[in-house]
């Protein structure tokens, strides 16, 4: 059940991608509040803290990242970072000043919801969450759950989606997962290994089907229906 203290602060450009996350926001009872670039975004938020603050990686005036690391440094609130395909390297710099996770932009309030509140009307533990669709993985509490399914994920296996849900949108090459989640160039069916591991861990589902896909030649790619 949501509360009235239930509240977004929103730094999106395009009057139609607002509108649309608005809408769906006001539909569960959380309030939100537009503001068109970072600098309008700050003075929002130091007004008012929200319950949580959803920022499109590519903003006018001041950067995703700026707006992440300023906030930070003041409230722990989530920071969400909404990326279009695209924008990948705008949300990982956000994420390492302080940005809790990377969203699809266009937005799901389904992905925004958890963050702005729980079953109490409470802030849920803001640090370390990713979530594609409806994959939802903690860092910090090594917890990954695919829709209300809790998945048992080895280290490796959790630093490899979360590393797909950062790059959603994009297909990433066994050289970059690599170096990504071993830290060095592992041998190529080392990451097949893996990858075939945790896909059969997440499994498929109607809507999505399998939620990593080989691109042959090229790597792999989180379902484009997630990233949609």
């Amino acid at each position: 059940m949501t509360t009235e203290s239930s509240s977004l602060v929103v730094v999106e450009a395009i009057s139609k991608v607002a509108a649309a996350l608005i809408e769906a926001a006001a539909l569960i009872g959380i309030e939100t509040t537009w503001c068109r670039d970072g600098a309008d975004a700050l003075l929002a938020v130091g007004a008012h803290p929200p319950s949580a603050l959803v920022v499109a990686a590519r903003t006018e005036a001041v950067s995703a990242a700026r707006i992440s690391a300023a906030v930070r440094n003041r409230w722990s609130l989530p920071i969400l970072v909404g990326a279009a395909p695209g924008e990948e390297e705008l949300a990982r710099e956000a994420l390492a000043v302080g940005a809790s996770a990377v969203i699809v932009r266009p937005y799901d309030i389904a992905a925004i919801a958890p963050f702005a509140l729980n079953s109490n009307g409470r802030q849920p533990e803001e640090s370390g969450l990713f979530v594609a669709g409806p994959i939802r993985v903690d860092r910090r509490g090594y917890e990954t759950k695919v829709g209300d399914r809790y998945v048992e994920l080895t280290q490796r296996e959790l630093e490899l989606l979360i590393f797909l849900i950062v790059n959603q949108g994009t297909v990433t090459s066994t050289e970059e997962i690599s170096q990504a989640v071993w830290g060095h160039p592992a041998e190529t069916n080392t990451v097949a290994v893996h990858v075939k591991r945790l896909r059969q861990k997440l499994g498929a589902d109607p809507e999505h089907g399998e939620y990593i896909r080989t691109v042959r030649g090229a790597g792999y790619r989180l379902a484009p229906s997630i990233c949609a």
